[in-house]
């Protein structure tokens, strides 16, 4: 559905922000873009909504080119930033201003999503809190009936239970003909979503692969001890003992810890991509 191939971006004179992307994200499942601070998450996310244009290679959406803003493109993309405005109306007029934009608009999910988050249609936008303006935006990208839906740290500004209804509402939506980008400082926030993990380092890609792929191959394990030095791949220090990434050799079902992966990949790249290239051969 969102192909990128060679695509670099920059802003202006400077340095790449985004060097040589190459890589596929397919409906049916939720895409998690990880990185440090300024490596292009944000960027990235505005390139495939056509909000900034690639300075080389491709990317194109559903066969879409973003850059070309049509209005069949349009009205199959919503993008919920990190930091947005919404007009002074009441929550209710703005889905009824808004909502003919979007053809295939869910009214049922627009208001079931208000009541979980406990919402009133007769709200005043303005009079909302950061959170709670959050939320409606959410609902309606919920409700937009989009085929792809993009999210720049969207658990910014919720509460504990708030975050859980957005897990559990975006995972009612997508289905085999849509998807979901998510890029997030707050991994934990969104880790029970994700089917794909996509990590950026130094404005390039450092790791894709789905998180099948990953547990199959690489599980997490507290221990008071190491475990053999054959089986480790990283590990810190925890109170009572260690935090440990190890290769799953004996393919168990197991929890995978994305934070402890993240922070592996920054400091030891070669050490996780040659395992799962391992893996991959034998």
């Amino acid at each position: 559905m969102i192909a990128i191939s060679g695509m670099s971006f920059r802003y202006k004179s400077r340095q790449p922000v985004l060097d040589n992307l190459t890589f596929n994200m397919e409906a049916g499942g939720v895409y998690g873009i990880l990185g440090a601070n300024g490596v292009g998450k944000t960027t990235l996310l505005h390139l495939i909504g056509g909000l900034l244009f690639p300075k080389s290679g491709e990317i194109t959406v559903d066969g879409h080119r973003p850059g070309a803003r049509r209005p069949a493109f349009l009205e199959q993309v919503f993008y919920v930033p990190v930091d947005f405005e919404l007009p002074r109306l009441q929550v209710g007029v703005y889905q009824k201003r808004y909502a003919p934009f979007y053809p295939k608009f869910d009214l049922q999910v627009w208001n079931n999503a208000l009541q979980i988050f406990g919402i009133q249609p007769d709200m005043q936008l303005q009079a909302l809190s950061f959170g709670q303006r959050k939320k409606v935006l959410l609902s309606f990208a919920l409700a937009s009936g989009c085929r792809v839906l993009l999210f720049d740290e969207p658990t910014d500004g919720l509460d504990i239970p708030s975050k859980d209804s957005f897990r559990r509402l975006l995972s009612a939506q997508i289905d085999e003909q849509r998807l979901a980008v998510i890029t997030t400082h707050h991994v934990h926030d969104v880790a029970m979503l994700l089917d794909h993990l996509i990590i950026l380092k130094e404005h390039a890609l450092l790791l894709q692969a789905s998180l099948q792929d990953l547990t199959n191959h690489i599980r997490t394990v507290t221990a008071g001890q190491l475990p053999p030095a054959n089986n480790l791949l990283y590990s810190e220090r925890v109170p009572g003992g260690y935090h440990c990434l190890v290769r799953n050799t004996e393919m168990q079902e197991g929890p995978l810890d994305l934070e402890l992966l993240f922070k592996a990949l920054q400091m030891h790249p070669e050490i996780v991509q040659n395992t799962l290239r391992y893996e991959k051969q034998v």
